[in-house]
């Protein structure tokens, strides 16, 4: 890489180090080059980033989001080989971040809106 400051290109940080959104599934690898061909195809739609100047980044396209973040990986992986050019022989590292899912747990607030709501409801009903 460019950045004398980046980590080695063989090693990825732990996503939550990256300014990267966790409520999408994402791909990230070591370059610093959001107009590299073969990440702008696989990427595609969707636009490529560049977080902290050493990762570029994008929001996995749904054909690629079939399975586990390890099928995820793996898929994004090939795609950047198979869209690479004939004679690199490179193996790029790869790192996947699936969506966080919907949050299943009320918050406090959400919790004190239907306490309220119930004990208003059972005032209503008891006065009648």
């Amino acid at each position: 890489m460019a950045n004398a400051t980046c980590p080695p290109g063989n090693s990825l940080p732990v996503f939550n180090g990256l300014p990267i959104p966790a409520n999408i599934t994402t791909a990230f690898t070591p370059r610093n080059n959001d107009s590299e061909p073969a990440m702008i195809a696989c990427c595609s739609p969707n636009p490529v980033n560049v977080a902290a100047d050493c990762y570029v980044w994008c929001e996995v396209p749904p054909r690629l989001q079939n399975g586990s973040q390890v099928e995820i990986q793996g898929a994004f992986s090939n795609c950047l080989h198979l869209n690479s050019p004939e004679n690199s022989t490179q193996i790029r590292i790869v790192g996947a971040h699936v969506a966080m899912a919907a949050r299943a747990i009320p918050t406090t607030r959400e919790l004190g809106l239907w306490a309220l709501l119930s004990v208003g409801g059972w005032v209503l009903a008891l006065g009648m």
